[in-house]
């Protein structure tokens, strides 16, 4: 389940990232105009990754028992490729997190507000009422 769950969020989120990349114009670089794509292309397989594996190996018993992930009653993986799934999911995380804020600016927008709120952008003319 979360495999399936994971597989259709992040790849979902990937083609929204593309399609903001995509309607970005202007005198941009490729990677101005492209650089969430790439941030969120390389977070799929990240968090892909740990769940596809512990289907693999727990549910198709693919080099079970010996290539189990973590042993000796761990909640998390105490094995070298267990270890290194888990640092690669967070990793994506990460990539994802990076790509969705590069892909809709919040970043930016949330700065401009805050600039406003604090009054360090110069307040908006107001026409005057006839």
């Amino acid at each position: 389940m979360e495999l399936m769950v994971t597989s259709v969020l992040v790849t979902n989120i990937f083609q929204f990232g593309w399609w903001r990349c995509k309607q970005r114009s202007g005198e941009l670089t490729h990677w101005q105009r492209w650089d969430a794509a790439y941030y969120l292309g390389a977070a799929v397989p990240m968090n892909i990754g740990m769940p596809l594996a512990v289907v693999l190996i727990y549910i198709g018993e693919w080099g079970y028992p010996g290539s189990k992930m973590w042993h000796s009653g761990s909640w998390m993986p105490n094995t070298v490729h267990g270890v290194t799934l888990y640092i690669f999911k967070w990793l994506g995380v990460i990539f994802m997190t990076i790509g969705v804020l590069k892909a809709t600016q919040l970043h930016t927008k949330i700065m401009k507000k805050w600039r406003k709120l604090r009054g360090r952008d110069p307040p908006a003319e107001v026409a005057p009422s006839a």
